[in-house]
């Protein structure tokens, strides 16, 4: 029987009670979590602009070297600025040092089946990876190499020093150098080849970087990673940028893929090479060819072959045309010698 048929509504009566059900009995939907490679972007948001606005910085360098490289100490004081940012922050701040680790865990992370947070861990390392694989197949390898690269970085810092003080510096032949160019090759093959087989034994065989003891961990590891480390840097002292030249594991596989690069800015003259030879001893690292031609697989653009390029007063077919305009000018055209102009000020 349905007994509420047999209830008037005048006899019903409301009794408000001030009741909460306890917060522990409600059950309220998950909140869904940010993924957690967001949560590094987020708290990392200062680094990342820092880095950015350096990127722009390299950028403008590189794309407006020509008027730069006309003033050799203008160059001189930009190009070491970022060598000490690159150093200073961008290594032992940030501890960006990009690594044939990286490239090793990149290229076997679609094999271990890692999502894309993966790749975006790292705020700082994913940008300049992706600033170095544009740079990369635009320009070359050695935009990395010659200005983000931290280690590189502190090897050629080290070595502006070691000439000041006037240490010998052994610069090896054309001949000799083709030959020990090879041993990056092997060690960046070695590596890889081993990361194949074996990641863990890849991690060991990657010690043959000094980047995690000289730039992330401060040199505070075990003394024969230290003792190595120093090393090399003492062999820099003498031989300009040794290691990224002959024996770094990720300087030969940016290498290797420097020959996809679309673009040469590095400018060069019919006399480069033959008679002119300026640019082939001036150069640190002789990337330069007895041609004239740059290797640019083996060049760390630097721009200082640049610097020699504009030169008027070194630079043999400037210097000639300039003295040549200097003998054909008026003698009312002629800049005054300094002693002159101080007269003639008086």
């Amino acid at each position: 029987r349905d007994w509420s048929s047999d209830v008037c509504s005048s006899d019903l009566a409301a009794f408000p009670v001030d009741y909460r059900l306890p917060a522990a009995h409600i059950l309220m939907p998950e909140v869904e979590q940010p993924p957690a490679w967001l949560e590094a972007w987020q708290e990392g948001q200062t680094n990342v602009l820092i880095l950015a606005g350096a990127l722009v910085v390299l950028t403008l360098i590189l794309a407006f070297q020509a008027p730069l490289t006309r003033y050799r100490r203008v160059h001189r004081w930009v190009r070491n600025g970022f060598l000490v940012f690159t150093v200073g922050w961008l290594g032992w701040t940030a501890g960006a040092q990009l690594s044939i680790i990286n490239v090793i865990n990149y290229m076997l992370a679609p094999f271990n089946n890692f999502d894309i947070g993966f790749y975006l861990a790292e705020p700082l390392m994913v940008i300049v990876v992706l600033y170095t694989v544009f740079s990369l197949l635009l320009l070359g390898r050695g935009v990395f190499c010659g200005w983000l690269c931290p280690f590189g970085a502190l090897q050629e810092l080290l070595g502006q020093i070691s000439r000041a003080l006037g240490l010998p510096q052994w610069n090896p032949s054309e001949r000799v150098q083709g030959k020990l160019w090879l041993a990056k090759y092997v060690a960046a093959a070695a590596v890889l080849g081993i990361a194949f087989l074996n990641a863990d034994m890849a991690t060991k065989a990657a010690e043959v970087e000094p980047f995690k003891t000289a730039i992330t961990a401060h040199f505070d590891r075990a003394w024969p990673f230290v003792l190595y480390a120093a090393a090399l840097l003492a062999v820099g002292l003498f031989t300009e940028r040794a290691y990224c030249r002959f024996l770094c594991p990720l300087g030969g596989t940016l290498a290797a893929l420097d020959r996809l690069h679309l673009v040469d800015m590095l400018k060069r003259r019919p006399e480069c090479g033959n008679p002119c030879k300026l640019c082939e001893t001036s150069c640190p690292v002789r990337a330069v060819e007895s041609s004239g031609q740059i290797k640019m697989a083996e060049c760390f653009q630097c721009l200082d072959c640049q610097v020699e390029y504009y030169d008027d007063r070194r630079c043999p077919p400037l210097a000639k045309a300039r003295k040549l305009k200097i003998r054909n000018a008026d003698p009312g055209e002629l800049p005054l010698p300094a002693a002159a102009r101080g007269a003639a000020a008086e």
